[in-house]
């Protein structure tokens, strides 16, 4: 993961392997490297490869790999839109769709003021932990 003036850039091997973790399958387990590999006409070494990083992924099998997942192709573009859809499919992946939605019944049911009160809270806990892990990072 590489980073140009706080734009954090993943490699496509990160993005791919955060889907793994993010877009469950019907019954709310993960997609296994066969399946996938399966749905996407290609190899389970060759989806290995492309999860270590060590291939790079034709255009139909980004394309492949995206319908598979049912996400936009520009997930995987190393663009503005695939840093922001990569972000939202990081957050999935770390609270996971139940308590996603579990966040999201509880803000319909605030007021504007209050819903706001919750955003401030979030950014300065965040700003809070960010300036933690600063603290603690070695120069």
């Amino acid at each position: 993961m590489g980073t140009e003036r706080g734009k954090v850039h993943h490699t496509f091997a990160e993005k791919l392997d955060l889907l793994f973790g993010s877009v469950r399958r019907e019954d709310g387990e993960r997609h296994t490297v066969r399946e996938v590999a399966k749905g996407c006409g290609m190899s389970k070494t060759h989806l290995y490869n492309l999860l270590s990083g060590d291939r790079e992924p034709s255009h139909a099998t980004v394309k492949a790999l995206a319908e598979f997942f049912d996400v936009p192709l520009d997930y995987f573009a190393d663009n503005e839109r695939g840093r922001e859809l990569t972000s939202q499919y990081a957050l999935l992946a770390k609270f996971g769709e139940g308590k996603l939605r579990a966040l999201a019944r509880g803000a319909e049911q605030l007021s504007v003021e209050s819903m706001n009160n919750v955003l401030a809270f979030i950014e300065f806990e965040a700003s809070r932990q960010k300036k933690t892990a600063d603290d603690h990072s070695p120069e």
